[in-house]
């Protein structure tokens, strides 16, 4: 590389204004969690706690979720980030309950408050392509609400989930 095109890699390798919203979301996390199984199904609740770290010098957000679902015990794992080439949103997502790894990527809305990604998967179910949305809005500095929705049997989205962390 010459120096012009180092100095273009290292702007690019440095967290920037769109890591801002990432750095909201450090901390520990209580969760109260309401999910729906499927479309007009009645609601069940449960409660976990999420740990979300800063890592790789503030480039990506590490969360590790601990908690129960349907009265089994259930782990996530997400990893969060910005890529400052595509100027988008970037994470992923792994649980207890699947072999498949999701990959999002999406962007904020105007107010910088609210974050829509989206990943594209094979439903496990039906071996169709499905979508799941998901929706994080920063209520404040406390507290933050996630929304997940996804393909259901008649191929439109539906809210799987809400959960509202408070800070722990």
């Amino acid at each position: 590389m010459d120096d012009q095109q180092m100095a273009a890699w290292m702007k690019y390798a440095q967290p920037g204004e769109g890591h801002e919203f990432l750095k909201k979301l450090a901390g520990a996390w209580k969760a109260d969690c309401t999910f729906w199984m499927q479309p007009g199904a009645d609601a069940t609740k449960s409660e976990g706690a999420m740990q979300c770290e800063p890592i790789l010098g503030g480039r990506f957000l590490q969360a590790n979720y601990s908690g129960d679902m349907g009265g089994q015990p259930f782990q996530g794992m997400a990893m969060d980030g910005f890529d400052n080439k595509k100027q988008k949103y970037i994470g992923t997502w792994m649980d207890t309950m699947g072999t498949m790894m999701l990959v999002f990527e999406g962007d904020l809305d105007e107010s910088g408050k609210v974050r829509t990604m989206v990943a594209n998967f094979t439903d496990a179910f039906t071996g169709q392509p499905a979508q799941m949305k998901g929706i994080t809005r920063i209520v404040s500095d406390d507290e933050h609400v996630y929304e997940g929705w996804m393909t259901g049997p008649d191929g439109a989205l539906f809210k799987t989930m809400e959960i509202v962390y408070t800070r722990a």
